[in-house]
């Protein structure tokens, strides 16, 4: 056996060597197919994917070192700048949900960016259309969820599913009474919150009349001012704000004037303004024998 050993050890060694290089080809076969197939993949890719891209919320998490919030404030504060980079060069945003969400994965009580988030989203100088306010209700729905007892996110969304996604999609879409209904409720909602402002109860009573529906849009277009940073944002806004708010008050006017045209026919037929508003309100021969209304008797007092 003494003699045997000493010369099986090459042997075994050669065997071992042979193993571990075969092992080492395998390896580079398949890493080399693996880069071939990620090379075609990423040939694939929108060309600023190599700019935008952000790794997945796990590997953010583990690149953080325990300090998420930082991180969470960094990806904010690049998704601001690529926003309003996108903004003047009037290109779409469509990377912007992603920076968002990534922020919140690292940081849910990152109140701010659910609502500035959701108003970048709709207002981002672009036609808005029904998946662009879908992804802006998205990231509302995560802020409703982590913070349950702010009124602010039940508002926004009863407003963009009553309002704004009919008025983008067309009456004639069949998701409209849906949204209309899920809108409703919201809104409903918010009415009910303990410190909700004092116009809230009010607008919700009047939602489904015109002139609530005027008042509604008003305040959330001002909600969205206020929480807008970009200056372009907000110009956007303010124009549309202050169009709301100069048809809101051309057709108030109109009103008005319809409802004094109406006082001075219905007093005397075809005489001047201001002598029907002199004489008063039109009187018959009845109404003035009719006898007067019964005294209330005074209730004795104690």
């Amino acid at each position: 056996m003494s003699d045997i050993t000493p010369s099986a050890s090459p042997w075994r060694r050669a065997g071992f060597a042979a193993a571990v290089l075969a092992g080492l080809g395998a390896l580079f076969t398949v890493s080399s197919l693996c880069l071939a197939r990620a090379n075609l993949l990423r040939d694939n890719w929108p060309p600023e994917a190599d700019t935008f891209y952000l790794p997945p919320s796990s590997a953010l998490h583990a690149a953080s070192l325990r300090h998420t919030e930082l991180l969470a404030d960094l990806i904010h504060a690049r998704a601001n700048v690529y926003f309003g980079t996108q903004l003047h060069a009037r290109v779409p945003t469509k990377w912007l949900a992603n920076y968002l969400n990534a922020a919140l994965d690292l940081d849910p009580q990152f109140q701010r960016i659910y609502v500035a988030g959701a108003a970048m989203l709709i207002y981002n100088g672009q036609k808005i259309t029904p998946a662009m306010v879908m992804t802006a209700n998205q990231l509302l729905e995560r802020g409703k969820q982590t913070f349950p007892f702010e009124w602010e996110f039940p508002f926004q969304l009863g407003f963009n599913y009553l309002f704004e996604l009919p008025h983008d999609a067309g009456e004639d879409d069949p998701r409209v009474p849906g949204w209309r209904q899920r809108g409703v409720d919201l809104l409903r909602q918010a009415a009910l919150y303990e410190e909700v402002p004092y116009y809230v109860p009010t607008l919700v009573a009047r939602m489904l009349t015109k002139s609530g529906g005027d008042d509604l849009a008003i305040r959330h277009l001002e909600q969205a001012y206020a929480v807008a940073t970009n200056p372009q944002v907000r110009a956007q806004i303010k124009d549309k704000l202050l169009g709301l708010r100069a048809q809101h008050a051309s057709e108030q006017l109109e009103e008005n004037l319809r409802a004094f045209e109406r006082l001075v026919s219905d007093r005397v037929a075809g005489s001047p303004e201001s002598f029907a508003l002199v004489v008063g309100p039109r009187t018959t021969a009845l109404a003035g024998l009719a006898p007067p209304p019964p005294a209330v008797p005074a209730t004795a007092t104690p």
